[in-house]
């Protein structure tokens, strides 16, 4: 939703009491921890890899770019129709490259294994990491660290189960798992772990679910963002969402130390009804086109220009968190991959 373009009323209430600094700090906290130097050489690794083991993982090459919402949301489904009809896959990491090491070639641009390094794990194979130039190419004598990915499938019993690992300069900046399963038409996704800048880290749970209802598919979703040591959270659940349409409901609830903001959205037919309350009492209400909401105070009154810049991020956070799912699954553009949220 464009809230700068968003209409507004006349008077400020004073008794909406929200630091808007803190939250426009937390954040900014988090969008560092997103942006770090640390992870720039495993982003580099997008496009780079050549693993095409399987017709799942040709799927997830296919999708994993997409960020409209009607191609997401059929990705369970594109997944489920690849599945259905044979055996469930549990390991898809070829074993040929399992335990090997893929190192950066220059001269092609591509990552290929080298026969001469040694240390990738048995369950998966390993990708060196290096600073990157302007042009976001890997510095073939800067090495930076490594990335594993790792199948894990075989020994959790879930359908497919693959986790990465990245380290940078010797700390671990990035480890988390995705775990996919699929009954008939109907699917589900999560992915779960942490990264870090260095300084501070974001912990985060995101799970995605397709389910049938009569003829329509809709999805569900709960994530869980926390950046430890900034008592900074974000729960967040979508429900129904039409995979024709994008009608559903999404809840969220921020919390800023002792202060929390929580977001009530219903979308249909192109339009949304809202409300945003802090510490429970009603901050401001968007109702009208999905595009261009109007948004008022509990009264009518304006929001000061703070409290609308965090209502802003707040409503963005939704794509904050597509955003996030992307980053963690684009680089390696042929894991079998759900993510999005609405």
């Amino acid at each position: 939703m464009a809230l700068a373009a968003c209409e507004s009323a006349t008077s400020p209430d004073a008794s909406r009491a929200l630091d808007p600094n803190l939250a426009l700090s937390d954040y900014a906290a988090m969008d560092k921890i997103l942006a770090t130097d640390a992870l720039a050489g495993f982003r580099a690794l997008g496009g780079r890899t050549g693993l095409r083991t399987s017709s799942v993982l040709g799927v997830g090459a296919r999708v994993a770019g997409v960020r409209d919402g009607a191609s997401s949301r059929d990705l369970t489904l594109q997944l489920a129709r690849e599945l259905s009809g044979g055996t469930a896959l549990k390991e898809i990491i070829s074993t040929r490259h399992r335990g090997m090491t893929l190192v950066y070639n220059a001269a092609t641009d591509t990552y290929a294994v080298s026969p001469t390094r040694a240390g990738a794990p048995a369950n998966g194979v390993r990708f060196i990491t290096y600073e990157i130039d302007a042009a976001g190419k890997p510095i073939l004598s800067k090495e930076t660290g490594y990335a594993d990915l790792l199948d894990e499938g075989a020994t959790t019993g879930e359908t497919i189960v693959l986790r990465l690992q990245v380290v940078n300069t010797g700390a671990t900046v990035l480890d988390y798992r995705t775990r996919l399963t699929i009954s008939g038409e109907t699917g589900s996704i999560s992915v779960d772990g942490f990264m870090s800048d260095g300084a501070a880290r974001l912990d985060f749970n995101v799970a995605v679910t397709s389910r049938k209802s009569g003829l329509k598919t809709l999805l569900d979703a709960d994530f869980d963002l926390q950046v430890k040591g900034r008592e900074f959270s974000i729960l967040g659940k979508v429900r129904g969402i039409d995979e024709a349409t994008g009608d559903g409901t999404v809840a969220l609830t921020v919390r800023h130390a002792a202060s929390s903001v929580a977001v009530k959205m219903l979308g249909s037919n192109g339009t949304v009804d809202g409300t945003f309350e802090v510490n429970g009492k009603l901050l401001a209400t968007a109702t009208g086109n999905a595009k261009s909401p109007t948004i008022t105070g509990p009264t009518g009154g304006q929001l000061t220009g703070g409290e609308l810049l965090m209502l802003m991020h707040i409503v963005d956070m939704t794509d904050s968190v597509m955003d996030l799912v992307e980053d963690l699954v684009k680089p390696v553009d042929n894991l079998v991959v759900l993510g999005w949220l609405l």
